[in-house]
């Protein structure tokens, strides 16, 4: 009978575990020192060698003849626990079988010396699925157990589990196997199997499976029945996804505005029978790999993606704004959580394009919205101090007439308004509040700072990306109903200080001010 590549291919010592160092040089050091603990607890995410670990313990533990550290797998207890023959090493599912009464048979059971190995171990995979009773019951055998017993708890969502339980167990977390790690191993099944593959191919398969071994098996078996050689194509076609010059024809197309266009390709896509939801979190993949590309310096490092991908990926990242990028991922994300929720797939694909189609920004519009930007401080100063008006001596124009463009605050306004500023202690309040409806947006203002200066809120930080995000009108009113709630009051919102302010003009500032702590009168005032 054929065996499928997951099972076929699982790791029988721990030397063969791919991409958990940390987890299996600590218990074969355990093993090796004879200083096993009466209880593990196996954490991480599915596919990432939980449950081939716990196996692998299993034996080594009971092993004839371990070899530094390893099972020999040749004895007769490591062939009996491989072909399921040894009775003393028992795997329980805790998600059917999770109640009181069979953690009480397990009790009862671990009482028993064991009949052919050295330990008697009872793995439970999936263990968050006990019920509170189940947890209960086992609490106390799980710290005082017979000494002839082993557990091994595995689960992958560990925050479900009680301090109580997870305070009596050695805890190992397992983490997502690197994407180069997984092409390796991908590369070496294929060697065994007498099929050949691309370099792209696994890379896109590890980049698929997202850490997860199990997963990238699964699909590799599922390319080699259709073809002896695995290419990148037929990878995609296997998963089910779209071409990487789609994706890359659908940007190109909210690039230029052409919305049809890009309608054009979403049918064409739907057509050939890709799922929407999936197009939509592809295109996630790739804003977010140009997000990257925008803002680190080795990009590479991150993204799982060809040379000639990456390339052609940078020079559309070149051609966009990176608060565009942002905003493009929030609408896509929200987009595709619409889906999830029964509501017709491709509408909400075709809805969510056009609309970025209608959002990307040429430079004429963004110096357009700088302009608005201006205009909206100088209204919001206008607005706070009435008399300003009358005092300047300046007419109000005439209904409809369009008002001058106006001019970034000058020196001396803004040191009148540092001046008076006082720190915003509901800063980070203001944040999380903003988070609830738009992460990208919050996420692009962590370590800044806020003060208030009369009606004024003036933001503070080293990163330009906060003031690019401000320079979007939709991105201005939800940080304005976030201080709103908040605060309960309507503020106006500010730059704290300009790049060629910081190097003089706060430093002077900070200096009168210290002078004025110190009671030394100073000239001007």
């Amino acid at each position: 009978m054929y065996r499928v590549l997951y099972r076929k291919y699982r790791p029988r010592v721990f030397a063969d575990v791919i991409g958990q160092p940390q987890v299996t040089d600590t218990l074969r050091n355990e093993i090796k020192f004879n200083r096993l603990a009466h209880a593990y607890l196996f954490t991480g995410s599915r596919g990432t060698g939980k449950t081939t670990c716990s196996k692998i313990l299993s034996k080594a533990v009971n092993c004839l003849s371990p070899t530094d550290g390893d099972p020999c797998c040749e004895c007769e207890i490591c062939r009996g626990i491989d072909d399921g023959s040894i009775m003393d090493v028992v795997e329980i599912d805790a998600a059917s079988n999770n109640g009181v009464d069979d953690i009480r048979m397990l009790r009862e059971e671990a009482d028993f010396t064991p009949a052919n190995a050295k330990y008697r171990v009872y793995i439970i995979d999936e263990v968050h699925m006990l019920s509170i009773g189940a947890f209960n019951a086992l609490l106390k055998t799980l710290e005082e157990p017979p000494a002839h017993v082993i557990f091994i708890l595995a689960t992958t969502e560990v925050h479900k589990l009680p301090a109580t339980i997870m305070s009596r167990c050695q805890r190992f977390d397992f983490h997502r196997i690197s994407p180069l790690d997984i092409a390796q191993r991908l590369e070496y099944v294929c060697s065994q199997e007498g099929c050949t593959i691309d370099r792209e191919a696994a890379l896109l398969i590890a980049g698929i499976a997202d850490g997860a071994m199990r997963d990238s098996l699964s699909l590799l078996d599922q390319a080699m029945g259709q073809s002896e050689h695995i290419t990148e194509e037929l990878v995609r076609r296997t998963a089910g996804l779209a071409d990487k010059s789609s994706l890359i024809a659908i940007c190109d197309c909210i690039l230029n505005k052409d919305a049809a266009g890009a309608i054009d390709l979403i049918d064409e896509l739907h057509r050939s029978s890709k799922d929407m939801a999936r197009l939509c979190e592809e295109l996630v993949e790739h804003f977010r790999a140009m997000m990257l590309i925008k803002t680190m310096k080795q990009p590479e490092s991150v993204l799982v993606m060809s040379e000639d991908d990456l390339k052609k990926t940078s020079e559309q990242a070149s051609k966009l704004q990176l608060h565009f990028i942002i905003s493009s991922i929030d609408k896509l994300q929200s987009a595709y959580d619409r889906m999830l929720h029964g509501v017709n797939r491709r509408i909400e694909m075709e809805m969510t394009v056009v609309h970025l189609c209608s959002e990307s920004k040429s430079p004429d519009i963004s110096a357009l919205e700088k302009k608005v930007a201006a205009l909206e401080d100088t209204l919001s100063r206008i607005i706070s101090n009435p008399g300003a008006i009358a005092a300047s001596g300046v007419q109000r124009p005439a209904s409809g007439a369009v008002l001058p463009q106006p001019k970034k605050p000058s020196t001396e306004e803004m040191a009148k308004l540092r001046e008076n500023a006082v720190p915003m202690e509901q800063w980070p309040e203001v944040l999380e509040e903003i988070s609830r409806s738009s992460k990208a947006l919050s996420s692009g203002f962590e370590g800044s700072r806020a003060f208030i200066s009369g009606r004024f809120v003036l933001v503070d930080s080293d990163r330009d990306i906060c003031f690019e995000l401000l320079r979007l009108q939709q991105n201005r009113e939800k940080m304005k109903a976030a201080i709103m709630k908040v605060t309960g009051k309507n503020y106006s919102l500010g730059r704290y200080s300009y790049p060629d302010e910081k190097k003089t003009d706060d430093a002077l500032m900070q200096l009168v001010n210290d002078l004025k702590n110190a009671g030394i009168p100073v000239s001007g005032e």
